[in-house]
């Protein structure tokens, strides 16, 4: 599956004004909006475009199904499940593996529903595991 960036990081996962509260998928786009901003950005670019040494997140170069050349990753992004797994064990990269530090499953799925959703991929309800082993990036 080619990504295709579908809108642009600032307009994606944004209620309608008519709306009073979103919709749980919508929350969780949202916050994962917030904390792509607060703790990924930095590496991975405003627009998740990435930069020298973060890959993007989003267009057609994101979660490519093999490692880039000299990449940190070792596995292949079959599913979305393939990258929220990597990721967790190893993003944000200074802080991998410190509990204390790393965010929680809950912050992951939201940061991650929303990277999806800038690619263009449509969630019926919020991320989940069982939700992420379903969406085939790569046969």
């Amino acid at each position: 599956l080619s990504f295709v960036l579908m809108c642009g990081l600032a307009a994606c996962a944004t209620a309608s004004a008519d709306d009073k509260k979103p919709s749980p998928v919508d929350a969780q786009i949202a916050e994962g909006k917030k904390l792509y901003v607060a703790k990924c950005a930095s590496c991975h670019g405003n627009a998740g475009e990435g930069k020298k040494d973060a890959p993007p997140v989003v267009g057609k170069d994101a979660f490519p199904l093999d490692p880039r050349p000299k990449a940190k990753r070792d596995v292949k992004f079959h599913t979305a499940a393939d990258v929220f797994a990597w990721a967790t064990k190893n993003m944000p990269p200074k802080k991998a593996g410190k509990p204390a530090e790393v965010l929680t499953t809950a912050q992951y799925l939201a940061i991650f529903a929303f990277d999806l959703t800038a690619n263009g991929i449509k969630l019926d309800k919020p991320l989940d595991g069982a939700a992420a082993a379903k969406i085939v990036l790569h046969e």
